[in-house]
């Protein structure tokens, strides 16, 4: 039997402690993968904690061979972006971490190097572009697009049809209208209801969702 590619997660903070977790409920005959350890510009960023993998390297100074898998838990969307878009420069080569308990329609599509947390559900004809980070219980709704890099916090909603601009940020528990609009590089806070355009690089907070000056 071959064995499977090494898999690499970029990013030892919270976020890549929680993936994890969840690559492994991952059942061991449908990874096609096998975990090795972290990538991180902070070799002691696991110090205290029990998690069993270490630090390699930061990933700037990896040496891709193209045969390695690797996921960004970052969640910053800008500089989760900028830093895949480099890595993928460098051979890089990404997969995506589906948790077993997600529900992810066939006819929707989803990009590579996407984190999808538990319970999430991704409806009919969804699209999740490149490097997207879906957090738990959130619901992405029939024909909705989300923009590569982009982190949609847990306990969110994307309505059917809306759009979701590239790195765009929603917090927890965000609405976001069906049919609506969220601008590349947007913010929307937690809570925060919003509808119809949502300018680029803005920032709403609030019931109905309010732009925040300055931002």
């Amino acid at each position: 039997m071959a064995q499977l590619p090494d898999l690499y997660i970029v990013g030892a903070g919270g976020l890549g402690r929680e993936l994890l977790s969840w690559a492994h409920e991952i059942p061991v005959e449908k990874r096609g993968w096998q975990l090795r350890g972290f990538l991180n510009s902070i070799p002691s960023a696991l110090d205290g904690y029990e998690v069993g993998f270490p630090i390699f390297c930061d990933s700037l100074d990896f040496s891709f061979t193209g045969k390695e898998f690797i996921v960004c838990a970052i969640g910053d969307p800008a500089g989760k972006l900028t830093l895949c878009r480099t890595l993928v420069q460098r051979g890089a080569r990404f997969t995506s971490i589906v948790h077993p308990c997600a529900i992810v329609s066939p006819t929707a599509r989803v990009g590579a190097g996407c984190i999808v947390a538990t319970d999430v559900v991704i409806s009919p004809g969804a699209r999740i572009g490149s490097f997207v980070t879906i957090l738990g219980s959130t619901a992405i709704g029939a024909d909705a697009v989300v923009g590569e890099g982009a982190t949609i916090s847990g306990f969110s909603s994307v309505g059917e049809g809306a759009v979701i601009g590239e790195g765009a940020f929603l917090g927890s528990h965000a609405i976001i209208a069906p049919g609506s609009t969220v601008g590349p590089g947007a913010r929307i806070g937690a809570r925060t209801v919003v509808s119809g355009d949502i300018p680029a690089g803005s920032t709403f907070f609030g019931i109905p969702g309010m732009k925040i000056a300055g931002f």
